[in-house]
């Protein structure tokens, strides 16, 4: 057996394969367009820019049926980490905004007349016999001349709030974004994003994501080349 020989057969080998299998891995992307000379094609596109429609199509259909179906938006929304990022944000900003002064939303004029109208409706429901001793107008400007320091929370209890905000914010989260989802029509979005990429950003964008599987291929392309130069050392022998 003459091992330089068999060396340089299996070295041979398995640089054919791996530049196989390199060259292979590149057709699939280049030429970005196809090479003519006239109108005779002699290089066709490469098979990803070829098909890029249809590829832009399926990834979005994928991400509609698998990514971001109905079902999955569901369970994203209302998982327990998104539930309570929302009890946390509404436990913050329910405080705060109750603490607030109740004239930093109506004027003094139109609380005024808000309390006027409902107290004269309640004595007229309900003590009807003084009702023709108050009016609107009266109550009001007595409530004018007053000075009562109101809060929010004097008048709203933070925790019902709560209560009823988180029921209907996740009500909605549950029921109305799978639907916003669908009818913003999520594949189609996707589809025309992935179109619009031109074929080197394409390239760059599947060989970020396939680096490593592409290395594999090569490498065993390189192998298979070397084993074949084994063998037919072999048979040649």
């Amino acid at each position: 057996m003459n091992i330089e020989i068999l060396a340089v057969s299996v070295g041979v080998g398995a640089i054919i394969g791996y530049v196989t299998n390199y060259i292979a891995i590149k057709m699939l992307f280049r030429p970005y367009k196809p090479i003519k000379i006239g109108n005779i094609v002699v290089f066709p596109q490469g098979i990803i820019p070829r098909e890029k429609k249809a590829l832009a199509k399926k990834v979005g259909e994928v991400v509609r049926d698998y990514i971001l179906s109905e079902e999955e938006i569901k369970k994203i929304v209302t998982s327990k980490e998104v539930q309570e990022e929302i009890e946390k944000f509404l436990d913050e900003k329910i405080e705060n905004l109750l603490n607030r002064d109740i004239q930093e939303f109506l004027t003094k004029e139109e609380i005024a007349e808000k309390f006027a109208e409902i107290i004269e409706n309640v004595v007229k429901e309900k003590f009807s016999m003084f009702a023709s001793f108050i009016n609107k107008e009266m109550l009001k400007d007595i409530l004018l001349r007053l000075e009562i320091p109101l809060k929010l929370n004097q008048i709203i209890t933070p925790d019902k709030v709560k209560d009823v905000l988180k029921k209907e914010i996740f009500e909605f989260l549950e029921h109305e974004v799978p639907k916003i989802f669908l009818k913003a029509h999520i594949d189609k979005i996707v589809e025309e994003k992935v179109a619009s990429f031109d074929e080197k950003t394409l390239e760059e964008m599947l060989f970020t994501l396939m680096k490593k599987h592409f290395g594999f291929i090569n490498f065993a392309g390189a192998m298979l080349g070397g084993i074949i130069g084994f063998v037919q050392y072999f048979v040649i022998s």
